[in-house]
């Protein structure tokens, strides 16, 4: 498919940014093929595979939009690149998804996956084992998209989008109501006993803001259990078998 003037740029600045250092750009164009483009980068010295590259986080697009100051973004991005083969490295996501975290594969084929957070009492009890051994965390996401793109060199560029609407839903609820109904408790008080109660009032809306920005700790803290998620498909490591962690936990091993 090929690029229009904008695209042609960003991918060149990626490329010469992989590239370390080559910083001359072919001349602007209206609309270039891939290839084409590689060979134009080519004779300016930027390397075909930093090009490549590039052309591929290009074809992923731009990440959905993060909003939410206070209770952390709706929706969790991670794009990374990792060697191998996408549809291998899918299928080590998948590994790590399903045994380590608990999630529910609802999809997964040679470029893309979708995983759901597993429901029922078989769900719940996994995930309450997983956490006391301080893994599986991603379990409690309502949904985990995955999209893995062969940059043609060797390796693949994945995009990981957590969304945590539900959990964050949920944060900023219990804030409201905590903050609200605390601080309007405060106030009736106040006309029954006195106004002296109204100098609770500011620190029932901290206690219930606290709960709310509580969420962007966690929306770090999913960000962070991705990078170690893709970290450890980079390394060839596997999920440790549930039953067998907890039993070396229990002996202290």
């Amino acid at each position: 498919m090929p690029l229009d003037r904008d695209a042609v740029r960003r991918v060149l600045r990626r490329a010469t940014t992989l590239a370390d250092g080559h910083d001359e750009l072919p001349a602007d164009v209206d609309r270039i093929d891939a290839d084409t483009l590689v060979a134009a980068a080519a004779e300016v010295g930027i390397p075909e595979d930093a090009v490549r590259r590039a052309l591929t986080v290009e074809q992923l697009g731009a990440p959905p939009t993060q909003h939410g100051a206070l209770l952390g973004p709706a929706v969790v991005v991670v794009d990374e690149e990792l060697d191998g083969e996408a549809a291998d490295v899918l299928a080590a996501i998948d590994r790590w998804l399903v045994g380590g975290h608990h999630m529910r594969r609802d999809r997964l084929h040679a470029t893309t996956g979708t995983w759901t957070r597993r429901r029922g009492v078989l769900g719940s009890t996994y995930r309450s084992l997983r956490h006391v051994t301080g893994e599986g965390f991603l379990g409690d996401l309502e949904r985990i998209d995955v999209i893995g793109l062969d940059t043609g060199v060797g390796t693949c560029v994945v995009r990981v989008i957590a969304d945590r609407r539900r959990e964050r839903r949920a944060r900023g609820v219990a804030g409201a109501a905590v903050g609200g109904v605390t601080t309007a408790g405060a106030v009736v008080g106040a006309v029954a006993l006195g106004p002296w109660l109204l100098l609770v009032a500011p620190a029932t809306v901290a206690v219930g803001t606290g709960i709310a920005v509580s969420g962007r700790r966690r929306a770090r803290r999913v960000e962070g259990e991705i990078d170690r998620v893709l970290d450890s498909v980079q390394h060839g490591d596997r999920p440790a078998r549930l039953v067998p962690h907890l039993a070396r936990r229990a002996l202290g091993r």
